[in-house]
């Protein structure tokens, strides 16, 4: 079978898709480079460059979203151990949440780096943002949107996916993954 060379991440698309349709400017992949300083800093001297999910841009409010994503659409689900527990096995799928040396240093590169390719206006406000396709139990939903809060990260889940289809479901046609998917599934 035969693969596009350009990684397709139909989740990440899907909600970027979504983001713009509130208004943000959207990269799917966007890489962070990192000197070999930083890299040592971090304790891993041959780190690859770093790769957010989705980076997000809103100009009015010059708020750079750090967008990570995790569909876990067939599997149980987001849970709050990795938050809570940094020895938790899957902290390290969480990194930006979970490691503050981590995001402090990819967060100071990252908005160097998008002002200076001047993507970004002088100053941004940087927040951290979880999109959860699933959820594993009510319980976690809901330990998960509180620990956010305290921490002032985003988290959206299924229900805020939801409601963002259908919200772009009703708009009018864009040759656009997320508004396609709406409009197919809302018919």
């Amino acid at each position: 079978m035969l693969q596009n060379s350009r990684k397709m991440n139909a989740f990440e698309e899907i909600v970027a898709g979504l983001l713009r349709q509130e208004g943000y400017w959207t990269i799917v992949g966007y890489k962070v480079n990192l000197s070999k300083a930083k890299k040592v800093e971090l304790g891993k001297p041959s780190l690859p460059r770093p790769e957010i999910d989705i980076l997000a841009y809103q100009v009015a409010q010059n708020l750079l979203l750090w967008v990570e994503c995790k569909s876990y659409l067939d599997s149980r689900g987001v849970t709050i151990a990795p938050f809570r527990d940094k020895n938790d096995k899957g902290a390290e799928r969480y990194k930006v949440f979970t490691r503050p040396d981590y995001r402090i240093i990819v967060t100071e590169e990252l908005v160097k780096q998008v002002v200076a390719t001047q993507m970004a206006l002088p100053n941004p406000t940087v927040k951290y943002c979880l999109v959860a396709g699933r959820i594993a139990t009510d319980s976690d939903r809901k330990e998960l949107h509180q620990y956010f809060e305290e921490q002032d990260w985003l988290l959206y889940d299924d229900k805020w996916i939801r409601q963002r289809l259908e919200k772009a479901s009703a708009g009018s046609y864009e040759d656009d993954i997320a508004v396609i998917v709406a409009k197919l599934f809302s018919r």
